[in-house]
């Protein structure tokens, strides 16, 4: 039996048809739609095909199309439910920096406010204790004054009794009297002698007041420049190291020194002695005006041998400077610095529990790069004076800087 005719009007009808499961027929042809047009992306008859408007397109069953553009559609689900299963986990992540970002700054505001408190409570207990001397040096010469003031009264009172006659006596002729008051006179006590006269001495207190207090203060600052020194057993053959230890220049020529599985062969570094593993550290390095330069810290077991790439998964956390101006973070991409104020002396800080490693410009504190990771070995300190520079003048060593308190 023939099927009936459905009466499609274009796209529409198609549509219609496809949504209700039926083959639906060709408005022109009369034919069933049974297949599909790739590039016009609608169902065809098989004259539509072969001679029609879609002749010289590629045509296949529409179960065929069916099944490709199922495929199609499973592929792109496939990518949104993966691109939704990303965008949740990093809306997740971002909640988790929140309420970390809330909880951390809370903290530093906390360890802030205590710092602070403490540096106040310290200025207010030496402010109070030398108040107190001052107060006390005063009474005492106040005291002393009280004293030497009234004797002086005293003695003041008792010279007068003894000039009131004798400047009586010297308006009479009568010898008698002139001899009564002489002998009385004669009589009297002989000169006094003063004591010195006391004064308050203010001179105990000159002096730098602020910088005497700041000297005192170190009793309660828990982190100060430390003065660390170079591990001379690893530095390499180019490398001379001071008599204190705390200065290393290169060389042309190589130290007559014995080749050990420590020492540096390729690289010009010198790992610092004091082992960090535990606590918060700071030192500084002078670094005067030289234009290359290598400095940071590295776990004890890296290797020492041949070239070396700063980077942190090799245990190294580094900062460089190249050509005088280039100041690189040596992370797992470098990262290039913009530092306006060239410093002279770096300062190096690690949080070992935290997980830091920051480095500052130490003559303006300002900070130039911090490294956040977790440390998993004991680290050394790092540094690299790099090669002699024959064009540039000046000192080209690097100097572990000193606190003189």
């Amino acid at each position: 039996m023939e099927e009936e005719d459905v009466p499609l009007r274009g796209m529409e009808e198609e549509d219609g048809g496809g949504a209700r499961g039926e083959v639906g027929r060709c408005a022109e042809h009369g034919k069933k739609l049974a297949y599909f047009c790739r590039p016009d992306k609608q169902r065809v008859c098989s004259k539509c095909a072969i001679v029609g408007r879609h002749r010289g397109h590629t045509v296949v069953p529409v179960e065929e199309a069916l099944s490709e553009l199922k495929e199609l559609l499973s592929a792109h689900l496939i990518e949104l439910e993966a691109e939704s299963s990303e965008q949740t986990s990093r809306f997740e992540d971002i909640e988790r920096n929140m309420t970390a970002a809330q909880e951390e700054a809370e903290k530093l505001q906390q360890q802030v406010q205590e710092d602070f408190a403490t540096l106040r409570s310290f200025l207010d207990s030496e402010e109070k204790v030398l108040m107190v001397w001052i107060d006390t040096e005063k009474q005492h010469a106040l005291q002393e004054l009280e004293r030497l003031k009234a004797e002086c009264l005293q003695r003041t009172k008792h010279l007068s009794l003894l000039v009131g006659p004798l400047k009586a006596v010297l308006q009479t002729t009568d010898l008698s009297d002139v001899l009564k008051v002489l002998n009385i006179s004669s009589d009297g006590p002989c000169e006094t002698v003063n004591e010195p006269i006391v004064r308050f001495e203010a001179e105990k207190f000159c002096g730098p007041l602020q910088y005497k207090v700041w000297k005192r203060m170190f009793q309660i600052i828990l982190t100060v420049p430390e003065t660390y020194t170079f591990d001379h057993s690893t530095a390499h053959p180019h490398l001379e190291i001071s008599t204190n230890r705390r200065s290393v220049i290169p060389r042309h020529e190589a130290l007559p020194v014995d080749y050990t599985d420590g020492r540096f062969d390729g690289c010009l570094c010198v790992l610092g002695a004091e082992a960090i593993s535990m606590g918060k550290h700071y030192w500084e390095v002078t670094v005067n005006k030289k234009s290359k330069w290598d400095l940071g810290v590295a776990y004890s077991s890296v290797t020492r041998h041949g070239n070396i790439i700063y980077r942190p998964s090799r245990g190294f956390w580094c900062l460089t400077l190249r050509d005088g101006y280039r100041y690189e973070v040596c992370d797992e991409h470098d990262i290039q610095l913009e530092v306006q104020h060239k410093p002279h002396r770096i300062g190096i800080y690690v949080d070992y529990e935290g997980g830091l490693v920051s480095f500052f410009n130490a003559e303006m504190m300002q900070i130039l790069h911090v490294f956040r990771t977790r440390f998993t070995d004991q680290l050394l300190p790092l540094y690299s004076p790099c090669s002699m520079e024959e064009a540039v003048p000046g000192d080209q060593r690097l100097t572990i800087f000193k606190l003189n308190v």
